[in-house]
């Protein structure tokens, strides 16, 4: 039963230990009746209370020292979306389907994550603690503008009709002087009056001035704003160039990076764009955030299954209406649980930025050499040779098959044998990274068999299907992945055909056609499309002794030589 407001309160702990402590309160304290009575009433108050029950709840909260399982939960409910919708056809996955797409759900979702990020904490530095009206000051600031950018970026207030500096760029000149803030109304630069002014062509008069530069700018008090500081180092997934984003607010000011670049992160005030460096530069540039990217990739994504749709003269299947008449930013977290539907969320992660450190070489566990390539673009033969130039140092991994033992075979040489049963038992375990199924007969590689040449000291070589990456990226497998990449398709054509080069499958040996090279060529780009932002390196496999001597090369850095690993690696 439901108890009354003040009947709740009066049984707290608290409130009973205070009222319990009135008359020693009233005894060492007070020297009047009225001071007593006023005590009383004061901590009898419901108002008093209720804080006083708020307060001892906060502390148990804080001493609890709650953390966020995680900060993604959009996109792991993406994720789930992508793998539920293979079960619809059982209830409970097509009910959570249906919750997933929810509006409210997915509200509650970004909301979550929003918190998680504490990204809701009030912006207190338009509150003036003396007066309504803030007073304004007047500064000068002269500096001394070479080649490179004045480090800041300009946008309208549309209250005051001034132009305003909304970020100042870490390591530019306006950062060096230490005289800007973010916020300062710009009056005059050079002689030249901005009030009133389109910011975009005030930023390309700032581009072009050399020389002195003297600025007038109008300051008002303020609380300092919390600058959100960052040390963290990243990996780009992606090729930006700052000049094609029609979005970024400075393309003078930003930063263009090619996928596979590590980037220093040196502020995340703003949710959108990011200041980030390279490694030795002192001036910082503006990239996209995380979440803006993601925007972009999601949205680009949900665009292309749209297209593809529509080519094929399909109704969408998406369950949410997408009204013409929406705000983008809302079709964009509406699209995010349909654009799993494209196959290019299989690894369950959209490709922006990685969080790296730089792991040592480990003279004991040697990092896994992966493999990955097209079919018959001549990775088991570049993989023959690597063995054969160290024997005792790198090794193969023996799979698994549940087909009968033929009499010539030696169980643990050739395969491991096991039975059907045993081996869908361990399918259903997750013990195997890849597994197949060919002439009635599964065969697969298991987790345990890398791990057993990993703990022996010796370098694992594998070449797994491509989809074998989700599983083989792990903490504790620490692989270093190596593309093998196809040439163009008159050069393929040329050096397979001059040394006789034969295709084998099934015991029948049959030389390669245009149609192979093809289906090679196409396969390579598509590969290098989806998963070319989780390769280590890159070898080109046009000339098979230049490839392998490369090969060769490249296994003896990767055991000798720090690399930038994901950030839960080390």
């Amino acid at each position: 039963m439901n108890l009354p407001l003040k009947s709740r309160l009066l049984n707290d702990p608290d409130t009973q230990e205070l009222i319990q402590c009135l008359p020693q309160i009233q005894t060492q304290l007070c020297q009047s009746q009225q001071d007593a009575v006023f005590l009383r009433k004061f901590f009898r108050g419901i108002d008093i209370q209720v804080i006083m029950k708020l307060y001892r709840r906060l502390c148990l909260v804080t001493a609890q020292r709650l953390r966020p399982v995680t900060k993604s939960s959009v996109a792991l409910a993406a994720n789930t979306y992508c793998v539920l919708r293979h079960y619809k056809e059982q209830t409970e996955a097509e009910e959570l389907l249906n919750l997933l797409s929810k509006p409210h759900m997915q509200a509650l979702l970004y909301s979550h994550d929003n918190i998680a990020l504490k990204e809701y904490e009030p912006d207190i530095s338009s509150l003036s603690r003396t007066s309504d009206k803030e007073e304004e000051t007047i500064k000068l600031v002269q500096l001394v503008k070479s080649n490179e950018p004045l480090g800041i970026t300009l946008q309208l207030n549309d209250v005051t009709g001034g132009i305003e500096i909304a970020r100042i760029l870490h390591g530019g000149a306006a950062h060096r002087s230490g005289l800007i803030n973010v916020g300062d109304e710009v009056k005059e630069i050079n002689g030249i009056t901005f009030h009133g002014k389109d910011p975009k062509d005030m930023t390309q008069i700032l581009s072009e001035l050399q020389g002195a530069v003297s600025m007038k700018l109008g300051t008002r008090t303020r609380l300092a704003k919390d600058q959100r500081s960052s040390s963290t180092k990243v990996r780009a997934l992606f090729d930006y160039n700052p000049f094609d984003d029609r979005m970024i607010p400075c393309p003078h000011a930003g930063l263009s990076f090619q996928k596979g670049d590590i980037l220093y992160i040196v502020s995340q005030e703003d949710p959108l764009w990011w200041q980030a460096k390279r490694a030795g530069e002192t001036r910082a540039g503006l990239i996209p955030a995380r979440l803006l990217q993601e925007r972009r990739e999601i949205l680009k994504n949900a665009e292309n299954v749209e297209e593809e749709s529509n080519r094929r003269g399909a109704r969408s299947i998406s369950p949410c209406r997408i009204s013409p008449k929406s705000v983008r930013s809302r079709r964009v977290r509406k699209m995010m649980y349909h654009a799993v539907l494209n196959s290019d969320f299989d690894l369950g992660e959209i490709p922006t930025y990685e969080d790296v450190e730089l792991l040592p070489p480990n003279s004991i566990h040697k990092r896994p050499l992966v493999l990955i390539g097209a079919p018959k673009v001549g990775r088991n033969e570049l993989k023959r040779r690597l063995m054969v130039s160290n024997p005792g140092h790198f090794e193969d991994v023996v799979p698994f098959t549940s087909r009968q033992k033929k009499a010539t075979e030696l169980d643990g040489v050739e395969y491991h044998f096991i039975t059907r049963d045993e081996m869908e038992s361990a399918l259903v375990a997750h013990r195997f990274i890849e597994h197949g199924e060919f002439k009635g007969n599964l065969y697969g590689t298991r987790k345990d068999s890398i791990l057993s040449v990993i703990n022996s000291g010796k370098v694992c070589v594998l070449t797994p299907n491509s989809q074998a990456l989700r599983f083989l990226r792990t903490a504790e497998i620490k692989p270093y992945v190596i593309y093998i990449k196809s040439p163009p398709f008159q050069q393929i054509q040329r050096t397979r055909q001059r040394h006789n080069a034969v295709f084998v499958f099934e015991g029948n040996a049959r030389p390669f056609t245009s149609s192979d090279f093809d289906d090679i060529v196409q396969t390579s780009m598509k590969l290098e499309q989806k998963y070319g932002h989780l390769f280590d390196s890159v070898i080109i496999n046009e000339n098979l002794t230049k490839a392998a001597s490369e090969l060769i090369t490249i296994a003896k850095l990767a055991e000798t030589k720090s690399h930038w690993v994901p950030v839960s690696w080390v």
